[in-house]
Parts: structure tokens; C-alpha cells; sequence
């Protein structure tokens, strides 16, 4: 029986409307762990990573330009409410069960030191060892229970305010997207292709956004000039 992520594709059908995108990288996970494992590692990382950009503008979160995958998932641990309404001590259990939590960021720091060793992701002999599925299994678990708690919390829990605005969709960005797409050469990563403009939008909003303001005010600038110049 092939491996099933069960707890991503519950939320999938919880938040059906919110968590839709979230089933390539699981499909892509449960193939690794199924028959690519040496290929699991990278695709645990996408999705905490894409569990991080998620939730933390929802969150009120914002990441330092250089913080690196630990200090992201720190920081969204961070900004989780654990509280229980209706209990006389509820200030107290949510800060417990906080501390709880706690442990997922030395999972954090874990995979991160795995990812850096050579041929654990990236990098190294063809002769060298590398993960197999049993290590793909262990992977693929721990990701699918924690990355599911990340988004569940933090989707139940935010404010329907904080949710980012329909405007704020990378589709909606379309001609900042073209025009950094024709800049810069598309990314080949294990034989699959992505646009720049989508792994900048994905891993970096933060720049992303920077980026997509100074081009926006050159375009007023441009236009402003063209209209003079008429």
C-alpha cells in the first residue's frame, strides 16, 4: 500500500479553500518516500518552509532577510496562541503548552544540520551513502504531524483580518512576475523547472515584495517621462 501523508491530506479536506496548494508537495513527498528517498530531505524542507510563509503574515510574523529556516520556524512557534478559552487557567495552559512546542525548533535545527551534510540533500559522491526509506519514512512522518499542527493552529486561530488580501496573490502580480522571469534564467532542481519569479515570491517574500516595489516605481517613473516627452 503506497505511503500516505494522512494528516496533510485531512487538513486538505478541512480547509479545502486555504490548503488546495499544498497537495504537489505532498504528492511529490509521498513519491520521494515511496521510491526516491534520497530525494525526501528536499521535499520535507519545501514544505516547512512553505508552512512558514504561509502562516506568518497571518500570524504577524516577519523574517529578518538572512534568517535562516530554524530562526523562521522559531519565530512562527513563537507567534502561536495555545490558549484554551473558557478555562480558568487558560493563560497558563497555553503558556505550557508552549513549551511544549518548544521541541519542534530543536526538530528545525536537526533538519537543518542534515540538510547541509553532503548528499543528504545536496552535494556529494555518487558513491556515497545516502537516505534510504526507512530514514524517508521517519522524514515524511514528522513532517506530515508537524507541518499539518503548524497550519491547523495557525488557521483556527488567526484573526480573519490578518488573513493577506486577495490582491496580495502572486497571480495578481503578473507583469512584475514577466518581467523578473525574462531577467533571470528559470531554476532546474533534480530535473524539475521553476520560475524564478515563483521561488523568489516563495522562499523570500520579504525580498520578493521589496524587489517588486522598486520595478513598480520605475514602471510610474517610465510612464510619467513617456507622458512628458508626448
Amino acid at each position: 500500500m503506497p505511503y500516505t501523508l494522512q494528516l496533510l491530506r485531512t487538513l486538505i479536506e478541512a480547509h479545502p479553500d486555504r490548503a488546495a496548494p499544498l497537495l504537489r508537495h505532498i504528492e511529490a513527498l509521498e513519491i520521494s518516500i515511496e521510491s526516491q528517498p534520497a530525494f525526501c530531505l528536499q521535499n520535507v524542507r519545501t514544505l516547512f518552509e512553505a508552512a512558514h510563509e504561509t502562516v506568518a503574515p497571518l500570524l504577524g510574523v516577519s523574517f529578518a532577510k538572512k534568517s535562516g529556516f530554524p530562526d523562521r520556524m522559531r519565530g512562527v512557534i513563537a507567534a502561536l496562541d495555545f490558549s484554551i478559552e473558557g478555562h480558568p487557567q487558560a493563560e497558563e495552559i497555553g503558556k505550557q503548552l508552549a513549551a511544549l512546542a518548544q521541541g519542534i525548533d530543536d526538530t528545525a535545527v536537526a533538519l537543518a544540520k542534515l540538510s547541509n551534510i553532503p548528499n543528504m540533500r545536496h552535494g556529494g559522491s555518487l558513491d556515497w551513502g545516502t537516505l534510504e526509506r526507512q530514514h524517508a519514512l521517519m522524514l515524511g512522518g514528522l513532517c506530515d504531524t508537524l507541518v499539518s499542527f503548524l497550519f491547523e493552529v495557525a488557521w483556527r486561530r488567526a484573526p480573519t483580518q490578518a488573513v493577506s488580501p486577495e490582491a496580495d496573490r502572486y497571480e495578481d502580480f503578473a507583469s512584475f512576475n514577466a518581467a523578473l522571469d525574462d531577467e533571470y534564467e528559470e531554476v532546474e532542481i533534480a530535473g524539475a523547472i521553476f520560475l524564478p519569479s515563483k521561488v523568489l515570491y516563495l522562499l523570500d517574500r520579504t525580498q520578493y515584495d521589496a524587489a517588486r516595489q522598486e520595478w513598480e516605481a520605475e514602471q510610474a517613473t517610465a510612464t510619467t517621462e513617456a507622458g512628458v516627452a508626448a
